[in-house]
């Protein structure tokens, strides 16, 4: 769910009792899945020049389109 600004709201999980820990983690870990966390980590692991990713983009462009990559 995005908020005015652009960012997004946190994921939290309800813990009941001390027996539900295991399937509260569980539980938090689907939602973070669902929601595009680990994705959006990974994208974010190193940096990247905007020209790099004009270079990615373009490229994508290309494979996508069915033209041959040079």
């Amino acid at each position: 769910m995005a908020l005015n600004n652009g960012t997004r709201r946190a994921v939290s999980v309800e813990l009941k009792s001390q027996d539900d820990l295991e399937m509260c983690l569980r539980l938090l870990k689907r939602n973070l899945k669902r929601e595009g966390f680990f994705v959006e980590m990974r994208k974010r692991e190193f940096y990247r020049k905007p020209s790099e990713l004009k270079k990615l983009k373009k490229r994508r462009r290309k494979l996508s389109d069915g033209t041959e990559l040079t």
